[in-house]
Formats: C-alpha cells, sequence, structure tokens
C-alpha cells in the first residue's frame, strides 16, 4: 500500500467539503465530494506507476443547500447525496453528455452526465447529516435533524421503516456489511444497536442494545507527564461464555473471524432515555498534549491497577458520548468491513481527579470506543483516548491486508492549510509491500477473508500495551485477535490519525 498526498480545492469560494467517497469495486478510480457550496462533484484518480493524478469529471448541482454526505452504492450502479435541504437524491449516469462549462476560470467541462433517479424527502423536510447503504444496496439508512433514522427502497424512493427512538439530532448512521445489524448515533449521548431482518422484501428492526452511561475505571492517559509504563496485566480470566459470535446466514460481504464472548468484568450499563446535556463547573477538558505526551492508542476497557494513577477514581454511572454543545455536526460510526467490530466517535473517557479544596474535579477526555460483534449488547471493549480535539468519524478501508512483521513506528505530519499553493508533505513510506505482477487496479475489490474459528485462549479483546520491537523480525503485540489487518481512520477537528489492527499506536497522524 503506498499513499500520496492530493489536495483537491476545486469547491466554491472555500467552502467546505462535509464528504468524500470512492466508488466501490470498480476499476474507473472514480469517487465524490460534497460541501458547503451545495454540490456534488466528480472525479476520477488515474496513475502513472506511482504517480496519482486526480481529474474532473462532472458536477450535480440540484441540491439547494450545503451537501452533507455522498455515498456510492455498494456495487457502484447508483450515488446517494444528502444535506441541509431535507433531500436525499439518487443519481445514475446518463447517456445525454452535455458541453456546458463546468465551473472555474478554465471552463472545464463534464466529462460525465448524471440524473436523479429518486428524490426521497420526509415529511419533516429536516437537515440530513448522514446516509449508510445496505450491503446489498437495496436499501439505505438516514439521519436527521428531526431526530428519526429512516430506510428507504432504494429501487422505489420510498420511505420503508423509521426509527424514532432518539431524542436528539441522528448524526451518524451505520449498516452491518454482513446485513445483520444497523446502528445509529445521535447527539442525545447515545448509540443504539439494531437487530436486522427482512421479511417478504422489508426490513424490520428490533432493539439489540442502547448505550448511553456506564462505569468507567481509574484509568487514564496522563496529561502532566510522559506516560508511564503499563503495569503487568492482570492473570487471565475464565471465558464467561465458549459460544462463538453468531453465523450470518447469508452475508454479503466476507466472512467475520469468530470471536468469543469477552471476559471483561463489564460494568453496568444505564438505560435511561434521560439525556443530560449540561455541564458541570468542575467538569474540565484536558489539557492538550504536548509533542512528547504519549500517542492515542488502543486500551482495553478494564480496570487495570495503576501505581501511577494514585488517587484518581473511576466514574459511576457516566456518560460516554459527547453532549449537544459538542460542536460538530458528524458522529460518523462505522463498521469494519468484515463487521468484527463497531467504532464510535465522539466518545468521553471521565475521571474524577482530588483537587485542593478536597472536592473531585472531573476530566474529560477525548476518546473512540470500540465493540465487537459478539459484544454489540455489551460495553465497548476497547477505546481510543488521547485525541486533543473531539473525534466526529471513523472510517475503515474495505480492503484487508495481511499481518505485518514488524512494529510500524508512528509519522507524524503537520500540512499548513492556510494556502493551497504551498506543497503538501510526502506521506509515510508504505506499510505494504507493492503487489507484483499485473498492475492491479487502484479500486480493486477486497480479496475474500477466510474465517479463524480461535482456540479458547484467543481473543478479540485488546492486549497489553505492546513493547519496543527492535527489527523487523517479530510481529508487533495485536490489538485485535484477527486473521488479517484492517486500516481505520479516526477523523478529530483538527487531525486524522490512521491506525490498523495489529498494533495499537496510530501508523500516522497528519494535522
Amino acid at each position: 500500500m503506498k499513499a500520496s498526498p492530493l489536495l483537491i480545492s476545486w469547491h466554491n469560494e472555500n467552502q467546505p467539503i462535509y464528504s468524500a467517497n470512492f466508488e466501490p469495486h470498480s476499476n474507473k478510480g472514480r469517487f465524490a465530494t460534497a460541501g458547503g457550496d451545495n454540490n456534488v462533484r466528480i472525479w476520477r484518480m488515474e496513475r502513472d506507476g506511482e504517480q496519482r493524478t486526480v481529474t474532473y469529471l462532472s458536477t450535480l448541482i440540484k441540491h439547494t443547500q450545503a451537501v452533507n454526505v455522498v455515498r456510492f452504492a455498494p456495487r457502484g450502479e447508483m450515488l446517494a447525496s444528502a444535506g441541509d435541504d431535507g433531500n436525499t437524491l439518487l443519481w445514475v449516469p446518463s447517456d445525454t453528455h452535455t458541453h456546458t462549462p463546468a465551473f472555474g476560470e478554465d471552463g472545464s467541462e463534464d466529462k460525465e452526465t448524471w440524473r436523479i433517479k429518486h428524490m426521497c424527502r420526509s415529511s419533516s423536510g429536516a437537515e440530513i447529516y448522514d446516509l449508510a447503504w445496505s450491503p446489498d444496496g437495496v436499501f439505505f439508512i438516514t439521519g436527521s435533524m428531526d431526530n428519526i433514522a429512516r430506510i428507504y427502497n432504494a429501487s422505489t424512493g420510498q420511505m420503508v421503516r423509521q426509527i424514532a427512538e432518539h431524542n436528539h439530532y441522528v448524526q451518524g448512521v451505520a449498516w452491518d456489511p454482513l446485513n445483520e445489524y444497523v446502528a445509529t448515533q445521535s447527539s442525545d449521548r447515545s448509540v443504539h444497536i439494531y437487530n436486522l431482518k427482512t421479511k417478504d422484501g422489508q426490513p424490520t428492526l428490533n432493539q439489540h442494545n442502547k448505550i448511553i452511561k456506564m462505569d468507567l475505571p481509574a484509568r487514564r492517559i496522563s496529561t502532566s507527564s510522559p506516560a508511564p509504563p503499563e503495569p503487568s496485566p492482570r492473570p487471565h480470566e475464565s471465558v464467561e461464555s465458549a459460544s462463538f459470535a453468531p453465523a450470518s446466514p447469508a452475508p454479503s460481504m466476507p466472512g467475520t473471524p469468530a470471536s468469543l464472548a469477552l471476559p471483561m468484568n463489564p460494568p453496568l450499563i444505564s438505560h435511561s432515555r434521560r439525556s443530560s446535556f449540561g455541564s458541570s463547573p468542575s467538569m474540565r477538558r484536558s489539557a492538550s498534549p504536548a509533542p512528547s505526551m504519549p500517542l492515542p492508542a488502543v486500551r482495553p476497557m478494564e480496570n487495570s491497577p495503576n501505581p501511577y494513577m494514585v488517587g484518581i477514581s473511576g466514574v459511576k454511572n457516566a456518560s460516554i458520548y459527547a453532549n449537544e454543545s459538542y460542536t460538530s455536526f458528524f458522529r460518523r460510526l462505522t463498521f469494519a468491513p468484515d463487521g468484527s467490530l463497531l467504532f464510535t466517535p465522539a466518545g468521553q473517557y471521565k475521571t474524577s481527579n482530588p483537587t485542593n479544596g478536597g472536592r473531585n474535579a472531573d476530566e474529560v477526555i477525548n476518546t473512540v470506543y470500540i465493540y465487537t460483534r459478539a459484544g454489540l449488547n455489551r460495553p465497548p471493549i476497547a477505546h481510543l483516548p488521547g485525541h486533543k480535539k473531539p473525534s466526529i468519524a471513523v472510517k475503515c478501508s474495505p480492503i484487508f491486508y495481511t499481518l505485518r512483521h514488524g512494529h510500524k513506528p508512528t509519522t507524524q505530519i503537520t500540512i499548513d492549510t492556510a494556502s493551497a499553493d504551498d506543497p503538501i508533505p510526502a506521506l509515510p513510506d508504505p506499510v505494504m509491500p507493492s503487489r507484483s505482477g499485473a498492475n492491479p487496479s487502484p479500486m480493486d475489490p477486497p480479496p475474500p477473508a477466510i474465517p479463524i474459528m480461535p482456540s479458547p485462549n484467543e481473543h478479540s479483546r485488546p492486549t497489553s500495551s505492546p513493547k519496543p520491537i527492535d527489527g523487523d523480525t517479530l510481529a508487533p503485540t495485536p490489538a485485535f485477535a484477527l486473521s488479517h489487518r484492517i486500516v481505520y481512520a479516526v477523523a478529530t477537528q483538527d487531525a486524522i490519525l490512521v491506525y490498523d489492527t495489529q498494533q495499537q499506536t496510530p501508523i500516522v497522524v497528519v494535522q
């Protein structure tokens, strides 16, 4: 895998870009962007050897307000866009070609023409913040500002189900790639997970879990001194249940590696629907760590004793997601491409610290909470603490990568976006060797994954922190026990952090 920076600044008046999406399983290298100029733009990524260039293809002009999300259907034959005008537009390529100049001083012409197949609009006309397709492309789900998630039939444009169980904006939606769950995330500080079944061609939903609060152990990233060494892990605990994750009856994506039900000493979860949007005067944000501070890393959700955390206590019945004062429109959660993990942004990890006055002051640390497929009805198994700013989205690469030998040190990249004329620094060297043989398309579909049934001693839970490794002869301590490696990125309000499931520290941090 080779990464190189590409800059796109063709949205009008330097308006923000809220969404970008590649057409899956296509050799055309086509992708779409959307943003605050009310437009959707289509591009093609071309390559010549190791070089990548972007060619403008088309502008889709029908939205009347900002376009918040754009997503290609799983087979790429259709494009969905939605935004502040409350409309979801389903676009398909058209045989009719126009030669009208598109935009810009150079009078670039559209090389493709797209037409609207369906326009879907709810009765409320509320702004739409996120959209996700079912893996077979038959349905899609949207999340709106009227606190409702809606499921539509893509072939008819008709709404077939709505979920009206959130108390505030639905800012993120995700559809399980094995077509067994859907998940929604809201500014009411909750994540809802639903069992999904299809009967007579129509989806039916039953609530699987509602995640609002939990008891947090006394575990945190220190923001006043470099990270202390990790204490020795606790002795291995007995497995609560020997049952494996249920197999999908008809998966529409590669099968997920089965995982055991995990012994987490799970904290109690409050299922109260009441949301707390207030902010305690004693609550303070964690200070932004200096460059010498520890990197954000995968941490297991366990109450491990830590001698460096003297005087710090856990918090009972704590909200684990940010409230409505969180300054973002998006909380874009996502499933891993094999369905093995669910990543949820906008997480908060609260600890209680004693003060000179004798009272405890709460400290909030930004994080991402991670759930396993076998534990979607349980507390998160891990989290990613230490981000300077709140996280707003998580996205996985659709490709399954082979396991890597040797630890990949984190590369720090700083990009100055004040001027589009300034060169962008080169991204790090590839973490995977280039494939030999014929040049594959940059949009090749992911290779099939071979499910591996773990032994009773194997876990999908995070392991203890990795030890330094000299050379590349030893593989890094895996963060998750998978037969392959999944690469995923976390977008915060000021950085992009790229991780993989094989190591706990990021591969690269771009800010």
